[in-house]
């Protein structure tokens, strides 16, 4: 990113972080609706009826389409009214951003159609196929960076080309893939079931009521601080989202690989296993976000200015309150049960309200003076009050005890921030640099790793990481000893 933003400049990068976010706003879309296709091809599966599989996917690529569809329509519609009235940016930075939308719709109706290949291989557990492409992606991704910086010409339009090119290189990889490893169960065929067809369609539209909340709470919130504090402050958020994914990261392949085996469960009439494999999700997830995200939030200037150079204001403050409000989201863990169940109306309705809610608030806040970091902070308070109304919802509608989950998650994940947290104290007294920012990682990991371990675990777990650790110490001493 510093290279972008460097080749860019901070108002080229702002700029297209949010054109790029009224329409790549919509991949999250894409995940939103995998998570309702993998659901169902995940249940058939658990059912063992493959017809049933292709019927599903079926159903899906066919919806999918007509979303696809829908979004050309809403790119080259609100997108191109908001381009050219709303948009604050010098006029002749207009057709620059009308290409960037438009490159951007095109990329995201492509992944968007792609979503059925993606749902089936993550259903399936082919966990080993998708990650090569995400590190493809990655690699591409430097690449583009290193173009940009040494390109002469218009950089800003240079980049949304090739964005957008790799953006589509994922879903062409995923067709054909499925098409030459699972060919029957992606093959076409006419589906007449119309109460399949219903199941889906309200599943997946409660599903979509959810997306768009968030769409308009994180997407939204960049229109919001375009339109308050103009394309810099815009650079500073996509600055904090980018690190906010990064946390994030670390915990998708444990979600990836868990959830199919949770809704299997469920279709298969294990509850107990339903219920034990979400609280271990729960929890093991949030541990696995600590990990990057201590060291971040103990040395977050020094390290945006090792990584990006000058930083743009509020990058840190925003950046930290990213980071904890990502946490937050997680810290719920019932997305996984609720959808294996399917009851998700009732979530859907309440919790996409809530979220809604902090865009007028934050609008509101700004107009009487408030500095920018503040819609993030109307978010954490959004995130805390979801978090309660979930596990409440949970409870009413399926009965699920919430003590337990609490006693089990959400106590043992507050032991393990009070041993950490009195490294937030320990650090001021040492001068900003180099030797602190490696002993806060170093210090900061190892106290994770034992804090984890002592009171994070039950003792069943604590066995199987110390059969799994005594296991690891005996096949290395082996490999000294030859």
């Amino acid at each position: 990113m510093r290279l972008v933003i460097q080749s860019l400049g901070t108002s080229d990068y702002g700029l297209y972080t949010v054109i790029g976010g009224i329409v790549l706003m919509l991949v999250f879309l894409n995940n939103v609706m995998m998570a309702s296709t993998y659901r169902f091809i995940a249940f058939e599966l658990g059912a063992k009826n493959l017809e049933g599989v292709n019927k599903v996917f079926n159903i899906s690529l066919l919806i999918h389409l007509c979303i696809g569809l829908f979004i050309f329509i809403l790119a080259e519609s609100f997108g191109v009214y908001y381009v050219m009235r709303q948009l604050v940016l010098e006029p002749e930075k207009i057709n620059d951003a009308l290409f960037i939308l438009r490159l951007s719709a095109y990329a995201t109706i492509a992944n968007v159609v792609s979503v059925p290949y993606q749902g089936l291989l993550v259903a399936k557990e082919n966990f080993s196929t998708t990650a090569k492409i995400e590190v493809l992606r990655s690699f591409l991704g430097l690449i583009v960076a290193l173009i940009i910086f040494y390109y002469g010409g218009n950089k800003l339009r240079l980049y949304a080309i090739l964005i957008s090119f790799i953006n589509i290189v994922s879903p062409y990889i995923f067709f054909t893939y499925c098409n030459k490893y699972h060919k029957d169960l992606v093959r076409w065929a006419i589906q007449k079931d119309r109460e399949k067809y219903k199941e889906m369609l309200s599943f997946s539209g409660w599903n979509m009521l959810g997306a768009a909340a968030s769409v308009a709470k994180n997407s939204g919130a960049a229109l919001v601080v375009n339109g308050f504090f103009g394309t810099v402050l815009n650079a500073s958020y996509g600055i904090a989202n980018q690190v906010g994914t990064l946390v994030q990261v670390f915990s998708m392949s444990l979600g990836q690989a868990t959830i199919p085996q949770i809704t299997k469960s469920y279709s298969g009439g294990d509850s107990d296993r339903t219920v034990n494999l979400t609280i271990y999700l729960s929890k093991y997830i949030f541990f696995l976000m600590m990990i990057p995200a201590l060291p971040l939030l103990l040395e977050t200037e020094f390290i945006l200015s090792l990584w990006l150079g000058d930083l743009p204001p509020y990058a840190a403050t925003l950046t930290r309150l990213t980071i904890i409000n990502v946490m937050i989201h997680h810290l719920g863990g019932v997305d996984a049960i609720t959808a294996a169940v399917g009851k998700i109306k009732y979530f859907q309705i309440v919790l996409s309200t809530l979220s809604l809610l902090s865009i007028p608030v934050s609008v509101f806040l700004f107009k009487l003076g408030f500095f920018p970091p503040t819609i993030l902070y109307i978010f954490l308070i959004s995130s805390l009050i979801n978090l309660v109304f979930s596990l409440l919802l949970l409870k009413k509608l399926i009965n699920f005890n919430v003590l337990h989950y609490i006693n089990l998650v959400h106590k043992r994940i507050f032991y393990v921030f009070i041993l950490v947290g009195w490294l937030f104290f320990v650090k001021e007294y040492f001068e900003e640099g180099w030797m602190r920012f490696a002993m806060m990682v170093f210090s900061s990991l190892i106290i994770l790793g034992v804090s984890i371990y002592m009171v994070g675990l039950e003792q069943r777990e604590k066995v199987i990481v110390s059969l799994y650790y005594r296991e690891f110490l005996l096949k290395f001493s082996k490999q000294l000893r030859k």
